[in-house]
Formats: structure tokens, C-alpha cells, sequence
């Protein structure tokens, strides 16, 4: 799950009138945003990731601000590097913003990003750093000639303020969701009582974009999901909020644990989130049982396992037994895992479905396709690694693979190698019906990337920013399911590429979305398992199609 931008940006700065901060420490500030910034044009990882994976070590207060500058210079991102293209301060201060910085340095450009963003979009209109940072006076001496070109680039746009010029995540921001939580021991009733508290006015149906002021159950989710105003915050420092009983959460995240508790029934079993952490979702697969029962939840990384301990306390989800592990390396047949029925499957995917994340700002349309493919392929291994370990447990009857990815590669096409695999048939897997899959959702998957099986495709579910969600997938395998031999086909042109390109396990899988994506990078080095197995077969199938087809 990746970090939505609430903060208030008036107060990212490290000082403040009457305050004596010192040079060093604005030093520091702007440098690890800088380098947070780095992180980030290298597509890893979510925004608030950002700052420990480049080694920022801020907490609390100090990490917001960082943040906030973070997310503010990611919006004016495209209208900075236009200014630099026509005011080419890299160039003209090279002695203080050279092309190579040292190991452990924030490169130039990410540097003079955050210091323009300050100087001429911030409230204060100014570099909060001494005269003294050379930095400071290398952008100051450009100024007159930066704010003349803001103008002109604004005049061009047709717009109006130059706050304006922000680039937005789009549609899919123009809905916030709210998860009631029964865990934490209050009622809807009461949450309504205090919502009107808060001056807002329940709707009785669902209306787009939502009203200033307004908000309503979700048409798919009633009793549990409610939105509001894209420009919401009445959460922040709410008793609501912070006691765990409303949890922030994108409609399409809640999606997979719906699925997966379909027709559940006390006493049946035990559950299992392979990737649990940050915890929204096994809290609310923790809800759905009623905060009864066990609910095994696995996270290998050891500070999102953290992660995932203050999610679960915070809601109240007494029924989970939480432990930092590799769900790959768990025995299905252990005493400990037996009785488990029913798993929850949301691994490390791309985060290509993901509105939100102010980090989709740094996308370059321009990404070369060859290093996209191998990524996807090493992804969509691993999460076929996931799905074959599934099939093992004994007693499973019911798993959910879900991604927060729109790509076809990470969705059906992994759902199809799953199904094709021995494993599959040999335990006779297959996927659940539209009907046990939330039949009322619309959009289904894509016929052309299930060899034309139109059953198949309105078996699992897709999300995309017009459904005022993320980009989502969800898919739902139960014994005895649909099959790609079964269910009705139509001819259809063959996907550009074949599905037999899946690779067996990733090396460098970023984390969830979700997710923040956790690398696989330590499965790359297991034994050979089924998936790679069953790759070898459709790779030795596929070759001898070819050749048949060359024969012809």
C-alpha cells in the first residue's frame, strides 16, 4: 500500500519564524529529499518508501516534511524541468551542480527540483537555507529570469494561478474511501452520528464526482466502504482514525478479501495472507471473521513486518497470528498449517494500477519495452511461484491472487499458466464463477488473454481509474472451478506476446502496492520448482509449434 499525499504542505519547512534551525540541518533536509527523488526516477518503490530505501533516516515530524516537499515537487515535476530547459542552471552553475556527484549524494537535478519548487511554488516563495549553502545563491542568481518564464509557460497553459500548473493523479483521486472497522468494537450508527458532527451529509445513492460536504456507501461494498470528496481529510487527528475504526483503504484493495470470505462460515477453517503486510487487508479479512478463529499472516521483510504489527494493533485484529516469514518456505502439510482453507494471495507486483501513488509523476513515456518485459516476466514468475505453493495445502479450497497491476502479463496471463500447470489438474483447480466473484462489478478480465474463453474472463475482475478505483485484478481459484477446457470460446487474435515468456521467480520484484513492493530476489536462488517445470513444458510445447508451423 503506497502513501496518499494528506499532508499540509504550509508546514513542511524546517524552520519557522523565531526558530533557529541550523544550515546543516536545511542541508540535510533539502538533500534528503533530493535523494528520496533519485530513488524514485528509478521507479522503486512508493513515495514514503522512497526516503528509507535512499537511506533517509527521518522520523515523525522531520519525515513529513520530507514528504510533503517530496510530493509537492513531484506535482510541479514536468513545469520544473521545462523551466530548466529554458533557464539551463545545470550548466551555467556547473562548479556547484556538477554532472557526477559523489556515492551517497543527491544528483544535481534532484537538488535544484526541490530548491525551485520552494522558490517559486512554495507559500513562503523562498529557499529555506542560508546565504552561505552555495546552492542557495547558484538558483538565486537565476531567479528574475525563472519567474519570467514561469509566467510565460502559465500564459501559455491558460492558466489563470500558477498553483494551476500542479499535475494531478486524475480521476481516480476524486474518490477517497473509508472502511468501516467492526474490529475496533464501535458501530456504523456511531460513525454516522460523528460524521454529522463533522458536517458531512450521508447521500442515499452514489453520485460522481462527490459532492463537497457529502458522502455515501459504496454501491458494491454498503455495509463496510463509504466515500468522499477526492479533497478530504476529516480523518486526520480524528479519535475515529486513530482508534482503528476507520481505515483508509482504495475500494479496488478491499476487493480480494471479499472474494475470499464468500459464503465463510465459522468453524470452517483457518485463513492465510501470504503477504500481509501493511495490513489492510488482513484487517479486513480479520473483520470478515468476526475477529474469531486464526488468521496466519506472512511477511518476509522485516520492516514492513513491523508495518504490519502496528496496522493489526491499531484495528483491533485479536485473531491473527502475525509472523515475519517467507510464505514460499511454509510447509503446507506442517500441524501449524493444516487446517488452513482459504488464502489471500496479493504478491509483489508492478504498482502499474496505482492512482494514487504521487510517484507515478517520475513515469517517463518514453521507458524502454525491453527492460519493462524482463521486469514483468520476473515478476509474473514469482507470483506464479506463489500460486503453485497455494495449491499444495491440503485442505485449501478457496485462494484469491489479486495484483494492484493493469498489465495482462502480472493478471490473466499468470491465472492461465496457473491453471495449465500439473499441479492444477492433478487437484483439480480451476477458477470460481462470476457469480462467487462480486457478480455486480461490470468490468470483467479480457477474453483475448484467456484463448478466447469468454467464462474464464467474466470469472475474474478488473479495475481501472474510471471506475473511480485503482487499476486493480482479482481472481479466485476453488476446486473443481472453471477450466480453460471448459466454458464457452470465441475465436480470437493471439495476445502480441505468448504467455510462455513467464519466468519461473523473481530476482528484483519491487514490493506491494498494494502496495510497497518487496524484492523476490532470494527465491531466485531456490531449487527448481514446479512453475519453472512447467514452463520448461509449454516453452518444449511452444518450440514444437514453431516448427510445425515452419513444416507447413
Amino acid at each position: 500500500m503506497r502513501i496518499s499525499a494528506n499532508f499540509s504542505y504550509s508546514d513542511h519547512h524546517c524552520s519557522r519564524p523565531g526558530t533557529l534551525v541550523s544550515t546543516r540541518a536545511i542541508m540535510n533536509f533539502y538533500k534528503s529529499a533530493a535523494l528520496a527523488l533519485d530513488h524514485l526516477e528509478k521507479n522503486q518503490g512508493s513515495v514514503k518508501g522512497s526516503l528509507a530505501a535512499a537511506g533517509v533516516n527521518a522520523v515523525g515530524g522531520e519525515a513529513k516534511r520530507i514528504l510533503a516537499l517530496i510530493i509537492e515537487t513531484l506535482k510541479y515535476r514536468p513545469v520544473l524541468l521545462q523551466l530548466l530547459t529554458t533557464v539551463p542552471i545545470l550548466s551555467l552553475e556547473k562548479l556547484t551542480f556538477p554532472r557526477k556527484t559523489p556515492f551517497r549524494a543527491p544528483s544535481s537535478q534532484s537538488l535544484v527540483l526541490v530548491l525551485l519548487h520552494d522558490l517559486l511554488f512554495s507559500p513562503r516563495a523562498r529557499i529555506e537555507a542560508s546565504d552561505k549553502w552555495p546552492p542557495k545563491p547558484a538558483v538565486m542568481r537565476h531567479q528574475a529570469r525563472l519567474k519570467a518564464e514561469l509566467v510565460r509557460i502559465q500564459i501559455k497553459e491558460g492558466k489563470g494561478r500558477k498553483e494551476d500548473l500542479a499535475k494531478t493523479a486524475g480521476d481516480g483521486e476524486a474518490v477517497r474511501y473509508v472502511r468501516f472497522n467492526p474490529n475496533a468494537g464501535r458501530t456504523l450508527e456511531e460513525l454516522f452520528e460523528h460524521l454529522t458532527k463533522k458536517g458531512y451529509e450521508r447521500l442515499e445513492e452514489a453520485v460522481y464526482p462527490v459532492p463537497e460536504g457529502k458522502y455515501f456507501a459504496d454501491p458494491h461494498l454498503p455495509e463496510v466502504l463509504f466515500a468522499f470528496p477526492g479533497n478530504s481529510n476529516w480523518w486526520v487527528g480524528d479519535e475515529w482514525y486513530e482508534g482503528g475504526g476507520a481505515i483508509l483503504q482504495d475500494k479496488a484493495s478491499c476487493m480480494p478479501a471479499r472474494v475470499l470470505m464468500e459464503e465463510w462460515v465459522e468453524g470452517e477453517g483457518e485463513c492465510l495472507d501470504a503477504t500481509a503486510a501493511p495490513g489492510n487487508k488482513t484487517s479486513y479479512v480479520s473483520a470478515l471473521m468476526s475477529n474469531k478463529g486464526k488468521l496466519h499472516a506472512f511477511e518476509r521483510s522485516p520492516n514492513r513486518f513491523k508495518t504490519l504489527e502496528k496496522m493489526l494493533a491499531k484495528a483491533k485484529c485479536t485473531n491473527v497470528k502475525a509472523q515475519r516469514a517467507d510464505f514460499t518456505d511454509s510447509d503446507p502439510k506442517s500441524k501449524e498449517l493444516k487446517n488452513v482453507t482459504r488464502i489471500l494471495l496479493d504478491p509483489s507486483c508492478s504498482g502499474s494500477g496505482i492512482v494514487n501513488r504521487l510517484d507515478y509523476l517520475v513515469d517517463d513515456d518514453t521507458e524502454e519495452s525491453d527492460s519493462k518485459n524482463e521486469r514483468l516476466e520476473k515478476l509474473a514468475g514469482f507470483q506464479l511461484q506463489m500460486i503453485l505453493h497455494a495449491f499444495k495445502f491440503p485442505n485449501v479450497n478457496r485462494i484469491v491472487y489479486s495484483t494492484c497491476s493493469i498489465h495482462a502479463e502480472e493478471d490473466e496471463r499468470v491465472v492461465m499458466s496457473a491453471l495449465q500447470s500439473g499441479i492444477a489438474k492433478e487437484r483439480g483447480w480451476g477458477l470460481a464463477r462470476r457469480a462467487g466473484v462480486i457478480p455486480s462489478w461490470e468490468r470483467r478480465g479480457r477474453p483475448e488473454e484467456t484463448g478466447g474463453n469468454e467464462d474464464l474472463a467474466e470469472s475474474v475482475i478488473r479495475c481501472l481509474p474510471e471506475d473511480k478505483t485503482n487499476g486493480f485484478f482479482v481472481s479466485c481459484f476453488v476446486r473443481n472451478g472453471l477450466r480453460p477446457e471448459d466454458g464457452v470460446t470465441r475465436d480470437q487474435r493471439p495476445s502480441k506476446r505468448p504467455r510462455d515468456v513467464i519466468e519461473p521467480v523473481a530476482e528484483d520484484a519491487p514490493a506491494e502496492g498494494g502496495g510497497e513492493a518487496e524484492a523476490g530476489d532470494e527465491r531466485g536462488k531456490k531449487l527448481k520448482t514446479e512453475a519453472q517445470v512447467e514452463r520448461a513444458r509449454r516453452k518444449k510445447q511452444l518450440q514444437k509449434a514453431k516448427k510445425r508451423k515452419t513444416v507447413e
